[in-house]
């Protein structure tokens, strides 16, 4: 081998550790005609990007994401047990190996153990019982000191006998984790956690994104710089494993307005989502003035010029939905989420022209998702929602003021909204409804106050109860109507721990709180016709 061929790949070799070690500590060249590396143009993404890539999503192996390890056998432990149960005044027990234990009423549903000692190894049966209800037998084995939690029905609890119910989770994380743990496998685990709580379908937000609102200009994430942005590849493996797991998939598409590359370099998180949450008020702010614009005269040229660039422009966004989702065999498509300027009668045509075109590539299920809030009107505002076949409600109502409301006063305002709102939507266009229901866990949880959980929100304090209760509210009050067709969670952490960096542990996430075990009981009683 000639010299100088050896000597130029010592030095491919060098540049290629390098350019390695700058990434993994951050370092940033001084500032000059040469292009700055990704993580010295958008800091706040890169050290996400970093941590998945350097050992876990966020951190370390063994840090606050690892999984939990297996005690070896004959191994003394302690177990809780934790369970959501139908409501009930009376006494509950926990009967365990033959045993009895009593529990403590967290609440009406909600009832705790105290510690008991085990040995890891050891098989258990149990079942709690309440005068003369009973649930149904649980078994397992012993591993590792933990809390059991579960959500269970009584056995003469009638079930709710629903054609089709869709019982579902959506997948939350805090970047664009989601398709790296795809391709790397480590999502798996998430999935068979979600089936656990009760999920039989994986609902996944697809993002692109706004450019430019103004114009608009709006881009495809995956190819507009954006790292681990979703692709047509990470789709088709999280929709395909779902499939593999004996689940179904619901792929949601959404516009956002996200930082792009090298538009705010920082290291300060706080700082970048601040900045991130202005580019959301003021890109929405301008989408809604040129709704507002065509709604008050159909005839405006101006407001017409700017809303057929956007149909052309999300309605290849929507093509390239439906052919990832005919391809992959999703079972549902949501065509928008939180799109509330372009969802205006002013563009009734438009809509129906998008969904016509949608429907040549893909043959599943259509829905959209309309953002809620206690005025909301969407039986006067989407006039095409005939041509869907359901309609998914993110709900985002306040149904209280109160620091903590009583069950009675959470159920009395749900049911007041199933009145004035989705009675008279379902009226109009017998379309079925579904419900995205993002419930915090967070002080004052009923006022539906959202914050940013990317962020540290030292404001905001956690409270578990209170999102349990929104949960266990809505399915008292909810159920039971007529056009109720299924229900997902907003949504579920990609991991079991979360990040203290950030505050996901007072978001909507039900993954690992109470209020998963509530949803597993309300799912176990909505039985499938």
């Amino acid at each position: 081998m000639h010299s100088g061929i050896k000597i130029g790949i010592v030095l491919f070799v060098l540049i290629i550790a390098a350019v390695a070690g700058m990434a993994v500590t951050g370092f940033c060249p001084p500032a000059g005609p040469w292009p700055q590396p990704p993580w010295c143009t958008d800091k706040a993404q890169f050290s996400q990007d970093m941590g998945a890539l350097t050992g876990g999503l966020y951190g370390t192996p063994g840090g606050y994401a690892a999984m939990p390890t297996t005690a070896a056998s004959g191994t003394p432990l302690t177990l809780t047990f934790r369970a959501a149960l139908p409501e009930t005044t009376g006494p509950v027990v926990l009967r365990l190996n033959d045993k009895e234990y009593p529990m403590t009423a967290e609440t009406s549903y909600l009832f705790t153990s105290s510690a008991i000692p085990l040995v890891s190894g050891d098989r258990i049966r149990y079942s709690y019982i309440s005068g003369t209800s009973a649930t149904s037998v649980q078994d397992g084995t012993v591993a590792r000191s933990q809390e059991v939690g579960d959500g269970l029905v009584w056995m003469t609890t009638p079930v709710v006998r629903k054609t089709g119910f869709l019982k579902g989770h959506t997948l939350m994380d805090a970047g664009g984790n989601i398709p790296v743990a795809a391709k790397a496998g480590t999502l798996w685990t998430t999935y068979d956690a979600m089936k656990e709580d009760g999920g039989e379908y994986i609902g996944y937000d697809y993002y692109w994104a706004y450019k430019n609102t103004s114009a608009p200009e709006i881009v495809d994430e995956a190819t507009a710089g954006l790292w681990n942005a979703a692709d047509e590849d990470s789709i088709g493996l999280m929709a395909d494993e779902s499939h593999r797991r004996g689940m179904k998939f619901f792929l949601i598409t959404e516009l956002e307005w996200t930082v792009m590359p090298g538009e705010y370099p920082t290291k300060d998180n706080d700082a970048y989502m601040k900045y991130q949450e202005n580019k959301w008020t003021q890109g929405q702010k301008t989408v809604q003035e040129m709704a507002d614009k065509l709604t008050r005269n159909p005839q405006d040229a101006e407001a017409n010029a700017y809303w057929d660039r956007w149909f052309a422009q999300f309605g290849a966004f929507m093509q390239k939905s439906a052919r990832i989702a005919e391809k992959h065999n999703v079972e549902m498509l949501a065509l928008g989420k939180q799109i509330d300027g372009a969802m205006i009668p002013a563009n009734e045509q438009r809509w129906r022209k998008l969904i016509a075109d949608v429907r040549t590539v893909y043959h599943g299920k259509l829905t959209q998702v309309l953002y809620t809030n206690e005025g909301s009107d969407y039986v006067s505002q989407i006039l095409w929602a005939d041509d869907l076949d359901v309609i998914t409600i993110y709900y985002y109502n306040r149904f209280s003021g109160a620091e903590r409301p009583s069950l009675a006063e959470l159920e009395s305002a749900m049911d007041g909204f199933n009145r004035k709102q989705f009675d008279p939507l379902y009226q109009k266009y017998k379309k079925p409804l579904i419900f995205l229901l993002p419930f915090q866990s967070r002080d004052h949880a009923a006022q539906q106050q959202w914050f940013e959980p990317m962020a540290t929100s030292p404001g905001v304090e956690q409270d578990l109860i209170a999102q349990a209760d929104l949960y266990e509210a809505f399915f008292a009050s909810t159920l039971d109507e007529p056009w109720m067709d299924g229900a997902f969670t907003w949504g579920y952490w990609i991991e079991p721990g979360f990040n203290p960096k950030y505050s996901f542990e007072k978001s909507s996430s039900v993954r690992g709180k109470p209020a998963a075990l509530v949803i597993q009981r309300w799912f176990a009683q909505a039985g499938t016709a």
